[in-house]
């Protein structure tokens, strides 16, 4: 089976399996939304989400991000069981340093609290430190389940790492109808720790199954985790760089009105929600693919899988950008408008979620051409891109909030991953030479010319839709919703697929393989 067919099948399934588990997040936060809206609770809640990440998630990000190309060279060169001894002794050595930053931690919580939220006072300073103090342990549990995820996913195994979120979001949803209304956002907190908890514990199955055997070790000087530290190192400085541009654009927010933290939250989930489905699903599958080519040194079919990823998800993402910016309004009415979320709620977060649709498809590509450096053990080139798109996206906040404020922060976040992407390609080109920049080019000309037909017809769809739909009862919404996404969906499909060949060729090889799946089950 050719490279393309193969990563045309998994990420077929991590898309399925991602949409189900986004689907439950959706519901997650619906969940969240009826029972605490915009309020100062989930303004306490989701800065308190921050703190673990500005310690902890730049490390755990960069060790998941190096597990796969060294764990595939030991794969390939040195067989599984060398692989495995790796994957032992990274775990442990990560294990004990998270678990000793937690344990220093918990002693600077109300500093870390006040450095993160300065403008935060009385019960909203109060609430986020006992919510900060709950949700340092998860760095912990993470760090072990995205070591997990390197190794199954450098071995081909995706399905399990991506249906993880699933049980995550039941659990949170559970605990947040039980005990939400007794105990408020700390029962959601205490659910969270649960949740990652589970995560990291259900793919030890798999990893077993392959023959992985958990033996602790606890090595700095092992060659494996050496040239982990020194590839994770530049990603660990972009990934802090990111988490800087995070905390301030937090600090900002806190600034504004109450609630606009929660509804930067809000819209930016919307936002990743296609990212998750679709371009993590590409991007999962050909990490290891490129990674590899690159231990091969095939330089040919490198550039072929980095085009193939490239295409699609600009063919996925501009129209579902388009479709986010043209239809904000009644898809967060229809998610998140509920009980304490109220209209005021929904104006908010359709500001935050216009400006972040703009940058959605830079993001994806963003995510991909990253990727394809780190699969040559190249983690310099992004960190270094990455800082200057974070400096341009500070400097942007600083000017755009005056003009657009909650809209100015989130304007600021997608010109700076536009800038970011361009920079990537720059790089990629001159490390590699050609790159098949006129296919792509040609791709995103394509794609965006059927994505604004469509965006045209569809505005004026559901406004003459929704005069015509009784108004006494939401279900008449979902409705006009459904029918014109649908229609809308299938005009740019249409457009699509009549002027790029290669994608009706995909897309047949997709029916083909659903239909497989369906007739096997």
């Amino acid at each position: 089976m050719s490279t393309v067919k193969k990563t045309v099948k998994a990420a077929g399934i991590i898309m399925v399996l991602t949409f189900l588990s986004k689907i439950f997040g959706f519901l997650r936060d619906m969940t969240l939304a009826a029972k605490f809206g915009t309020s100062v609770s989930m303004d306490a809640y989701n800065m308190a989400t921050v703190i673990p990440m500005i310690l902890f998630a730049a490390v755990t990000a960069s060790i998941a991000t190096t597990v796969i190309p060294i764990f595939t060279e030991y794969l390939q060169k040195e067989g599984k069981q060398k692989a495995f001894d790796f994957v032992n002794n990274l775990l442990g050595v990560v294990l004990l340093t998270t678990i000793i930053l937690t344990l220093l931690s918990f002693l600077f919580v109300p500093y870390l609290v006040k450095f993160v939220a300065p403008a935060f006072t009385g019960d909203k300073f109060e609430l986020t430190v006992k919510l900060t103090t709950i949700l340092l342990p998860t760095m912990v549990l993470i760090a072990a389940s995205n070591i997990f995820t390197g190794a199954l996913q450098a071995m081909e195994h995706f399905t399990v790492p991506a249906m993880i979120g699933i049980p995550y979001n039941v659990i949170v949803i559970t605990i947040a109808i039980l005990y939400g209304s007794q105990f408020g956002i700390i029962a959601i907190a205490y659910a969270i720790i649960i949740a990652t908890f589970v995560q990291a514990l259900m793919q030890l199955p798999v990893l077993y199954s392959l023959g992985y055997r958990f033996r602790l070790r606890v090595n700095f000087k092992d060659e494996g985790v050496k040239r982990v530290i020194l590839l994770a190192m530049p990603v660990l400085i972009g990934t802090g760089i990111q988490t800087i541009n995070v905390y301030v654009d937090r600090v900002i927010a806190s600034f504004l009105p109450d609630g606009s933290i929660a509804a930067l939250n809000y819209a930016n989930r919307l936002n990743m929600f296609a990212l998750g489905i679709f371009s993590t699903a590409i991007a999962t599958v050909i990490y290891p693919v490129l990674s590899k080519h690159s231990v091969a040194d095939d330089k040919e079919d490198f550039i072929k899988s980095l085009n193939f990823a490239v295409s699609g998800i600009l063919y996925v993402l501009i129209p579902v950008s388009i479709g986010a910016m043209v239809l904000r309004m009644p898809i967060i009415k229809l998610l998140f408008e509920r009980g304490a979320f109220d209209k005021t709620s929904t104006h908010l977060t359709s500001i935050a979620l216009f400006y972040f649709a703009i940058g959605m498809t830079a993001y994806g590509l963003r995510d991909v051409l990253s990727r394809s450096f780190y699969s040559m053990k190249d983690t310099k080139t992004p960190m270094i891109n990455g800082a200057m798109a974070v400096l341009l996206n500070i400097v942007l906040n600083l000017i755009l909030v005056r003009y657009l404020k909650l809209g100015g922060l989130a304007l600021s976040t997608s010109i700076a991953a536009i800038f970011a992407t361009f920079l990537l390609f720059t790089s990629l080109k001159k490390k590699l030479g050609k790159i098949g920049g006129k296919y792509m080019f040609m791709s995103f000309i394509k794609a965006m010319f059927a994505a604004i037909v469509m965006g045209v017809i569809v505005h004026f769809m559901y406004n003459n839709l929704i005069v015509k739909m009784p108004s006494d009862k939401r279900i008449y919404e979902v409705i006009a919703l459904f029918i014109t996404i649908l229609v809308g969906a299938i005009i740019y499909s249409t457009i699509v697929l009549v002027t790029d060949k290669s994608a009706f060729s995909y897309f047949k090889k997709g029916i083909k393989f659903l239909n497989s799946k369906l007739v096997r089950n």
